[in-house]
Parts: structure tokens; C-alpha cells; sequence
């Protein structure tokens, strides 16, 4: 007995590099100052650490004191 298998591969060279481009993740970060302040924001980042560091240079251009950041994955 034998059986026939056909297998096929599906490549795609744009869509793949397309998917590598817009490989990023979407976070709430929510940044909390010395002063009572505070600011909370949408980051597209490719990691956590990414978005704690686009979170630190955001408070920095506002001039908040940064206390302590909390970063939530979406």
C-alpha cells in the first residue's frame, strides 16, 4: 500500500518582512512623580524595558520628579 503526501509551503517574502517591521507590543505606562504627579500613556514598544525607557525620556520632557513608573502589557 502506498500513500501519495503532498505538502506545500507558504512564502510570502512581504508579508514576512512586514510582520518583522511591525513587530511591536502596546503597553499602558503610567508614570507617578514626587509632587503628585502623574501622567498615563500608550506606548507601542518592542519589550517592557523599551516602553520604561520611552516612559522616563517622556516624564523628563515634562519636567516630572519620577517616583515610581508602572507598565501594563495590553
Amino acid at each position: 500500500m502506498t500513500a501519495t503526501v503532498f505538502t506545500s509551503e507558504f512564502q510570502n517574502d512581504r508579508f514576512n518582512e512586514s510582520r518583522r517591521l511591525f513587530n511591536h507590543y502596546l503597553f499602558q505606562v503610567e508614570v507617578y512623580g514626587e509632587d503628585n504627579e502623574s501622567m498615563t500613556f500608550e506606548v507601542m514598544a518592542y519589550s517592557i524595558t523599551a516602553a520604561t525607557a520611552d516612559a522616563e525620556r517622556m516624564a523628563m520632557e515634562n519636567m516630572i520628579d519620577i517616583q515610581y513608573i508602572n507598565v501594563t502589557a495590553m
